[in-house]
């Protein structure tokens, strides 16, 4: 398939025909701004060495060829402009940009619910520590499902955070660099009573939200106090299914999102789900305790509370519901924008019921896995 036995610039665009008979094109913009050349990209850190502005507005090719090149078949172009470059058809396979190519490069998501995939994915954590390998798998079954459990973290305050170091870097917020879930007098955060708690994200009020919650047990003597997990992501789908125009219209309008204490007043303005431009969900963000005010026309709003409300019946459905109990040493990584996460009331009158939690950016665990995976298949 990496063959190509013909290029030809037709309609405005670079076309290559590889040796199986099929065809792929892309444009010359896309084309020269991708050019791998020491004259375009540093050679040691790849990046681009010209501003997009900087190429002639006149730019296109003057001859297309494929070629033999040191490091396999490729496509020459030599531009209006005098430069040359050189495209390696191992990468223009990796870059097609059909359809179909485009949506096999996605992050695998895989929905979920109550009882599908049948268990937890899950690592003992001593386990993780010493093997790349474990490691990488469960980072690979987090990224696919937005959520994982670790189990045997030491039982120590602080291990929380020795675990948000090591997949990501700690974000410290206004409630420190981590936090403890139990029972106090006044509390500040509804988290910190006994009450059971319905499927939410965390701090929708900030810019941006965290990425990532890591839940650690520390004491679970307390009756009740399950956890409830529901993916946003396939909540968000029933709802586009079922009543297309309320999901649109959660998906357009934001609401307010607000946390207040003595020190302390944050705002932001979410979507309840988030679509990227081809309409696949890329975030859910819901958290009645901290919804504010909804700032839309009073017609729209009505329309909105009607879609918000439906959206709210789809999340309580016990089938979504992924009920466990965190033993102490289980630590639960959720990601927050995805992973709506609760808890079933407890009674600290019978047993001491203790979480510590942390945040951390989504951004360093996908760093993370590839890197591990760039090391583990290096092919």
């Amino acid at each position: 398939m990496d063959s190509l036995s013909e290029a030809a610039w037709v309609d405005g665009r670079v076309q290559v025909r590889w040796a199986d008979g099929r065809v792929d094109a892309w444009g010359p913009w896309w084309l020269r701004d991708n050019c791998r050349c020491p004259q375009c990209r540093h050679p040691g850190n790849g990046q681009k060495l010209y501003g997009v502005a900087d190429l002639p507005a006149d730019l296109q090719p003057r001859q297309v060829q494929p070629m033999q090149s040191a490091d396999g078949h490729a496509l020459q172009v030599q531009w209006s402009d005098g430069h040359a470059s050189i495209y390696l058809a191992q990468w223009l396979l990796q870059h097609r940009l059909d359809d179909p190519a485009r949506q096999a490069r996605r992050e695998p998501v895989q929905l979920w619910d109550g009882h599908q995939p049948p268990g937890l994915p899950q690592a003992r954590w001593p386990d993780l520590l010493a093997d790349p390998a474990v490691e990488l798998a469960w980072l690979e079954r987090f990224a696919a499902l937005g959520f994982g459990l670790l189990r045997d973290v030491p039982r120590e305050p602080g291990s929380v955070a020795e675990v948000g170091d090591r997949l990501g870097y700690v974000r410290v917020t206004n409630y420190g660099r981590l936090f403890d879930v139990k029972s106090v007098p006044n509390p500040t955060n509804m988290a910190y009573t006994a009450v059971g708690l319905g499927v939410h994200s965390d701090n929708p009020y900030r810019h941006p939200s965290p990425g990532v919650q890591l839940l650690h047990c520390l004491e679970c003597e307390a009756p009740g106090g399950d956890t409830l997990l529901v993916d946003g992501f396939m909540a968000a789908e029933c709802l586009r299914r079922e009543d297309p125009g309320a999901f649109e219209l959660l998906s357009r309008l934001p609401m307010n999102f607000r946390y207040a204490d003595a020190d302390t007043e944050l705002r932001a303005r979410q979507t309840l789900i988030s679509t990227d431009h081809e309409g696949q969900v890329t975030a859910v963000h819901v958290n009645n305790r901290s919804a504010d005010w909804l700032d839309a026309d009073a017609g729209l709003a009505e329309s909105w509370y009607a879609a918000y409300r439906q959206f709210a019946r789809v999340l309580l459905r016990p089938e979504l519901e992924r009920v466990f109990r965190l033993e102490a040493g289980d630590c639960v990584v959720m990601q927050n924008d995805r992973t709506l996460h609760g808890r079933t009331a407890f009674d600290p009158q019978l047993g001491r019921r203790h979480l510590q939690g942390c945040y951390i950016d989504r951004d360093a665990m996908d760093s993370r896995r590839r890197v591990l995976q760039r090391r583990l298949r290096p092919t």
